[in-house]
Parts: structure tokens; sequence; C-alpha cells
């Protein structure tokens, strides 16, 4: 059972901005102990991913560059939420047609992760979009470089088990995914 850290901010100072995130830093003392320790965190805006399935159960992918790791990562259409955005579900239906053209008849929340709770203050939440469809061309931004291709969702855990899909809130959103799935339809 989760619960709140007894520890108390002593103070805070931000090191850094950038257009993703802010670093930091804040120094915690420990109510009992008295032990004071200085902590680093990334503030990002929450984030948002999407398993979105056509009416034939396939997965819409994307494969996109990825720098930190310099690699074509297969992934889910996903980003970070923005001043455009009044919730996580507009953020997400914005992404996927943003990223892939396409959007979807139903809508259903599969909850949020923490990224890392280590350093990471954000949440990103997970969505199950059904019935996509390609509606419009991608609308990308000028760093992005994103290929859309549609894989039967029978296929993702031998996608994963391979290391194809690497990327850890997109595993967690297929496993959130399986879990609901397998409740409402026993596909798993």
């Amino acid at each position: 059972m989760k619960s709140r850290v007894e520890y108390k901010r002593q103070s805070r100072k931000d090191l850094a901005h950038t257009p993703i995130f802010t670093l930091v830093a804040e120094d915690w003392k420990d109510p009992k102990s008295g032990y004071r320790q200085t902590f680093y965190f990334l503030e990002c805006p929450d984030w948002v991913n999407v398993i979105a399935l056509d009416d034939r159960d396939k997965v819409i992918l994307i494969r996109q560059s990825r720098y930190g790791s310099l690699q074509r990562e297969v992934e889910i259409p996903g980003g970070a939420m923005d001043r455009r955005d009044a919730t996580p579900l507009e953020a997400a239906k914005r992404e996927l047609k943003e990223e892939t053209g396409c959007v979807a008849r139903r809508w259903e929340s599969l909850g949020k992760v923490s990224p890392n709770p280590a350093f990471h203050r954000n949440a990103c939440h997970m969505f199950l979009a059904r019935g996509a469809r390609k509606v419009a061309a991608q609308e990308l931004d000028r760093a992005e470089d994103i290929a859309v291709s549609r894989v039967p969702l029978s296929r993702i855990p031998a996608l994963i088990r391979r290391g194809t899909i690497t990327h850890s809130i997109v595993i967690a959103a297929f496993m959130a995914a399986f879990i609901r799935l397998r409740t409402k339809r026993r596909l798993i």
C-alpha cells in the first residue's frame, strides 16, 4: 500500500530549464533521524500513450528515431501534454492524430503509471482506442520521423519477448491493455 513520505522539504532550486523538463535540486530532512540529503528531479509535463486498435484488432504501431537510445524504436503513439490539452484524453486524441493521421471511435482509460518515481514527478496516462481509422496525413514536428504500421494484437507479446519493443512505458501500456482485454474478452 502506498503512503506519503515523512521527509520534510527544506529548500528547492531550479538548476536548468529545457523545452522538455526542468532539473530541480531539493534538500530534504528526515524528521526522525534529522538526516538531510539533496535529491535531484526532472519535472516534466504528464505524458500520454495510446494503444490504438483498428476494427480487425490490429495495433497501430510507430517506428520513431530516438536520440537517447540511438535506435529507431517500435512504440505506440504518445507524447507530452501541452497547454492545448485540457485533459489527458484530449492529449491522447491529439497525439494519435498528429503521429498517425488516425482517429478512433471509442476511448478507454487504462490508468496511469509513474515513469520513474525515483526522479520523475510526472505520470504517463494510458489509453485504449478502438475503431481506429486513418482520416488525415500525419502532422509531425520538424524533428520527428515516424513510420506507421499495423500489427495483429496477438503478435505484441512476441515483439516484447524478442526485444523489438523495449520502451518501458509502452510495455506498461500493453500490460494494462492485456489485463483489461483478458477480463473483458478472454483474449490472452
